[in-house]
């Protein structure tokens, strides 16, 4: 990159790892003098997007999520004004896990790959892009990480981040992201799959137990306003990205994951699919094996699942109100076991220097 003095950072970040990354760039771009400009992008609200000069670069930090970049961060991408080949990097978070002193990296399939494509076609050119396994906050599937095992990945991704940085605003050209290409295509399908109906279904899974005191922090806190208060209780929009930032920043740990209900919404879809499918086949006589039917029933299925998703979950918000299905419900989600722990770093630990940098929010 020749002469450039200014940099853009636009992120997106459900518990901290995201917003970490992009203060550690932040930190490496002042050391080296550049005019630095650090923006959340929550809510897709006053966000300045100032058209970028040919001495300016921009960077996109986001996290994975299943296997793809974060949705918010997509539709940011596609109201971005045109680049006129202008360069951009980009950045995203993955599920980094620590196995004794192993470090072991989590995956992004299509995360990298898409954005970069729509900023290509938008005239950027990509100098830049590469994978950061911080801390995984997938508190739905497992219980937080310790706090020791958060610092040592944190600790050992800081400099790592730091040298990307350094890198890139030298004007070098970082590709680690293809390392994981073959893998990456091969996840394709599921990040395609789970950006059509996996984010709608896992954002009809969230549920606010009896410790939940209507504090409002998960509705002030939502990134994409997904969240709305239905007859006294934190309800789940569609439009939920499943960023877990509700879950991990409740500070009465009331917002948890309705493992038995979720599980209620699959069987109630493969029931429904069933029952459909056999019908449509009985009275059109089709074969099963018609190459069409294959296509169209995959969408019956599809449709079915959000369908599901929504059915149950609106039955289940208005049920909760009588205590004993709220405990059967609490009782079958994994997230209600004593000591699962918790994730963020957005309010604890390392802030990465959050007031010296420009504009940050």
């Amino acid at each position: 990159m020749k002469n450039s003095d200014s940099l853009y950072l636009y992120y997106i970040s459900g518990t901290g790892n995201a917003r970490l990354t992009a203060y550690w760039i932040a930190e490496e771009a002042e050391r080296r003098g550049f005019n630095t400009v650090v923006r959340q992008i929550d809510r897709l609200k006053n966000i300045s997007m100032p058209a970028p000069d040919e001495r300016s670069l921009t960077g996109f930090i986001y996290p994975t999520h299943g296997f793809n970049a974060a949705p918010i961060m997509l539709k940011f991408i596609a109201g971005f004004p045109r680049g006129a080949g202008r360069e951009i990097f980009l950045a995203n978070t993955r599920a980094g896990m620590k196995m004794y002193k192993l470090f072991t990296p989590g995956i992004s399939g299509l995360a990298l790959i898409v954005p970069a494509l729509m900023l290509r076609l938008k005239g950027y050119r990509c100098i830049g892009f590469r994978p950061v396994d911080l801390p995984s906050n997938w508190i739905s599937v497992h219980p937080g990480l310790k706090t020791r095992v958060i610092e040592s990945i944190i600790a050992h991704w800081e400099p790592k981040v730091k040298k990307f940085a350094s890198d890139i605003l030298s004007g070098k050209k970082i590709y680690r992201g293809l390392y994981s290409l073959p893998v990456d295509m091969v996840l394709s399908p599921v990040a395609v799959a789970y950006y059509i109906v996996g984010r709608f279904f896992l954002a009809k899974t969230f549920v606010a137990n009896d410790n939940c005191n209507n504090c409002g922090i998960c509705i002030e806190e939502c990134p994409t306003e997904s969240i709305t208060m239905v007859r006294g209780r934190p309800y789940w929009k569609m439009t939920c990205e499943s960023c877990m930032r509700c879950m991990n920043l409740c500070p009465k740990q009331a917002v948890e994951t309705a493992h038995g209900m979720a599980t209620g919404m699959i069987f109630l879809a493969s029931a429904a699919y069933g029952w459909l499918a056999k019908t449509i086949i009985g009275l059109t006589g089709l074969a099963p094996s018609v190459w069409w039917w294959k296509g169209l029933s995959e969408l019956l299925n599809i449709g079915l699942m959000i369908a599901a998703a929504y059915l149950v979950y609106l039955i289940m918000h208005y049920v909760m109100y009588f205590r004993p299905l709220r405990a059967m419900v609490r009782f079958t989600s994994l997230t209600a076991i004593p000591g699962w722990r918790r994730y963020s770093y957005l309010i604890r630990g390392r802030k990465a220097k959050q007031n010296t940098v420009h504009n940050q929010l």
